[in-house]
């Protein structure tokens, strides 16, 4: 069970928020991520329907909204209520579900791995990962889920030295180890993986939970599931439910022959850690220690090497390359073997093939690493904001708009301009086609390649260029360079 909360572990949880408020505002661009997953608590909290007013040109979007589960707008409409709404609202619950992931995976790597330092190292690890703290700031729902799912795959393993099945604490925390498990489904689907992971440990090790923990907690795990799917029913929305959630799922599915799956996974990972690689040969490393050690180590370890290796396999076989931050489920639990790999190397001789390291050199190797992930990570973040701070502000977005458009405006144009089109009382559309009989402004990237209709005059320019890293280095992003157009009087 989870017991007090050392010291170190909250000096990295609180370290890591902290860090992540500069120019939270700022870093990332507002993107379609963030728009579209938050637009309907946005509708929620503010006019009372779970809708998605960016897409309520297509697929009865402005009816009812199923194309993710509601775990994240819910929640995110009780912040809009309580808070209001705004970019700081939006992306705020991101950091405080990060930093509780971190304090929850340091009792699991305990649970399993049963070694102080490895379990700090392993957070520190994870804290400082560029794509963790990327994906905790941009407003979408995958800190949430992992909070809640490791949360629950923590408590499963603790639960397994309860041998009373009558105890007063067994039952009502294998529900709620199954509720936070349900719940993480509800908020991203890939939280299956995990479910998985656990079913083959119990397939594997018998032991490891008795045949009545394990129903009670598939009981538990599919009551979030079953609520939503009765909430449609009971709606008269099940169709509709049926077609956008699955219309999106199917485009998340991955494509092409086996090879090309698993060679596209590995790609994938390349590009996504190509400034720290680093950071994956640490990762890479840590799977392979880990397995190679699995024997002399606890069960823990074994079981581990479960939740790393098929989150990793379902994602080659299944899932899209090129959206979504998938591997964040397997690399959360890479931290955790990573974290024992290097807490062995640093306090023992390493020998590779014949030649045995002096430990000095193994520590120097793994300080550099660990340099190379902070200078690339969030101190480039840092170094990056400072020389763009001016240029990512986006009050002179919403100050620009308001002075150009009237309010009760539907206006065509990209997610970048959510925020200041619903604080000037407009109304945004992503998606169709721009037409004059549904739109009264149209909004443009600079840098897009759109094909506009003709009758159109430009009546206004947004935004400037992101300037280059100490003069020379052009870092790639968005910015908020645009154009509002209308139509031309009949």
């Amino acid at each position: 069970m989870i017991y007090a909360i050392p010291k170190a572990v909250k000096y990295i949880a609180i370290g890591f928020l902290l860090m992540n408020l500069v120019g939270l505002d700022r870093s990332p661009i507002v993107w379609m991520d963030e728009v579209t997953l938050n637009d309907p608590a946005k509708e929620l909290a503010l006019n009372g329907n779970l809708i998605s007013s960016v897409f309520s040109d297509r697929n009865s979007f402005g009816e009812a909204y199923y194309w993710q589960p509601p775990g994240q707008p819910l929640l995110m409409s009780l912040i809009y209520r309580l808070f209001g709404f705004g970019i700081w609202q939006t992306r705020l619950p991101g950091l405080f579900f990060a930093s509780g992931t971190l304090v929850i995976l340091y009792f699991l790597s305990m649970s399993l791995l049963r070694n102080h330092s490895s379990a700090i190292i392993a957070i520190l690890i994870l804290g400082l990962d560029p794509k963790f703290i990327e994906s905790a700031r941009s407003a979408r729902m995958d800190t949430q889920s992992l909070l809640l799912a490791i949360s629950g795959i923590y408590l499963v393993f603790s639960l397994r030295s309860i041998r009373d099945n009558n105890s007063n604490t067994y039952l009502p925390s294998m529900l709620f180890a199954g509720l936070c498990l349900g719940l993480a489904g509800i908020t991203h689907p890939l939280s299956i993986v995990w479910v998985l992971s656990l079913a083959l440990i119990k397939l594997l090790w018998k032991h490891s939970l008795p045949t009545q923990k394990f129903i009670w907690l598939l009981v538990a795990i599919v009551a979030p599931l079953s609520i939503w799917v009765l909430s449609a029913i009971g709606s008269g929305e099940l169709k509709l439910l049926g077609d956008q959630f699955f219309d999106h799922g199917g485009s998340r599915l991955a494509s092409g022959s086996l090879f090309g799956r698993i060679s596209d996974e590995v790609l994938r990972y390349w590009d996504a850690y190509r400034l720290v690689p680093g950071l994956l040969l640490v990762y890479f490393g840590g799977i392979v220690w880990l397995f190679y050690n699995r024997l002399n180590l606890s069960y823990g370890s074994a079981w581990l090497c479960v939740l790393i290796i098929l989150p990793i396999l379902f994602n080659a076989f299944f899932m899209s390359k090129t959206v979504g931050f998938y591997y964040l489920y397997p690399v959360s639990m890479m931290a955790l073997a990573s974290g024992a790999m290097i807490n062995h190397l640093w306090n023992n001789k390493t020998r590779i093939f014949s030649m045995l390291l002096p430990r000095v050199a193994v520590r120097g190797v793994l300080s550099a690493l660990f340099i190379s992930v902070i200078g690339f990570g969030i101190l480039g973040r840092y170094v990056v904001l400072a020389y763009q701070w001016d240029q990512r502000d986006y009050a002179p977005i919403k100050l620009a708009l308001e002075r150009t458009i009237p309010p009760d405006s539907v206006i065509w144009g990209p997610p970048d301009i959510w925020y200041a089109a619903e604080e000037i009382g407009a109304s945004l559309r992503i998606r169709g086609e721009p037409l004059r009989n549904n739109h009264d402004y149209l909004v443009t990237k600079l840098t897009g390649d759109i094909d506009l209709p003709t009758d159109l005059h430009l009546v206004a320019e947004l935004g400037s260029a992101l300037p280059p890293v100490f003069g020379a280095i052009s870092v790639s992003s968005a910015d908020y360079r645009m154009q509002v157009w209308q139509w031309d009087s009949n």
